[in-house]
């Protein structure tokens, strides 16, 4: 028997509802719904204004499909978490779905009367330009089902979470993510990202010295290439290492920019 049609034919004792907020993502829109519907009861899509295929993908897989102005994520996250009809939730992007054995675990917890988590983290497997992460290499985990009453999102700009009230697990599988398909497309996201970063620290934060500014994105890069195993990726794995590096040099390069300009306006300087 597949795993999808276990899951189909077994009791759930926590119906849960999938979320996903999403943005002109019709190439990947598809799979991340495939793997909601399986343990799902109820999938809502939340569009920001898709001139894509977006809506009539998310119909045909029954989803209940909204558009708002896209509000910042953590923010579009919320509004798309309170049109959900269950308590339970399976939040995902647009660009991300859960592997069989993911599906399988979330089905298998939520469907223990005795589970008495307020949430779960999964792995995410991440898709480097050209070939998906190599399994022993590091994977970053996160809170992706949640018991909504014992929630909220964070107030993050960029980088946003889900953070809970109560005990937290992690369970086997991962998310499956297909955000960077070129180098191009990543330094264009890290640039904005950084931008984001740097703009919601706090004035007296932004106060750093060129030594921090020479010496993190180096450490940054030995943490990634090494420590997190990127080296198992290849080339791939390297570009990505610098990358991230460069990421890091880019917050602190614009929180000194930020700095320096607040000096010079007090100093009456244009």
């Amino acid at each position: 028997m597949s795993v999808n049609t276990a899951i189909a034919n077994a009791n759930i004792s926590k119906p849960i509802s999938g979320v996903v907020t999403t943005f002109n993502n019709a190439s990947t829109l598809s799979r991340c719904l495939a793997s909601l519907k399986s343990i799902c009861a109820d999938i809502v899509v939340l569009d920001s204004g898709s001139t894509d295929s977006t809506q009539q993908i998310a119909e045909a897989f029954n989803a209940r499909f909204y558009v708002k102005a896209f509000a910042g994520y953590s923010a579009q996250k919320a509004a798309a978490i309170a049109l959900a009809k269950h308590d339970w939730i399976v939040l995902l992007d647009s660009d991300e779905a859960l592997d069989a054995t993911a599906q399988a675990a979330i089905h298998a917890e939520l469907g223990s009367a005795a589970s008495v988590m307020a949430g779960y983290r999964l792995g995410r497997r991440e898709l480097i330009f050209w070939r998906y992460q190599h399994p022993r290499s590091k994977h970053n985990r996160f809170l992706r089902v949640f018991d909504r009453k014992k929630a909220r999102m964070s107030a993050h700009t960029v980088h946003e979470s889900v953070l809970v009230d109560g005990k937290v697990g992690d369970l086997t599988g991962n998310i499956i993510h297909d955000g960077d398909h070129s180098i191009e497309q990543k330094l264009s996201k890290l640039n904005r990202y950084s931008s984001l970063a740097a703009l919601a620290k706090p004035p007296r934060a932004r106060a750093i010295g060129v030594l921090r500014l020479t010496l993190y994105p180096v450490w940054y890069f030995f943490r990634a290439y090494l420590l997190r195993r990127q080296f198992l990726n290849g080339s791939a794995g390297y570009i990505n290492s610098v990358e991230l590096a460069h990421y890091a040099f880019l917050k602190y390069a614009k929180m000194l920019e930020l700095t320096k300009r607040e000096h010079a306006k007090n100093k009456g300087l244009p």
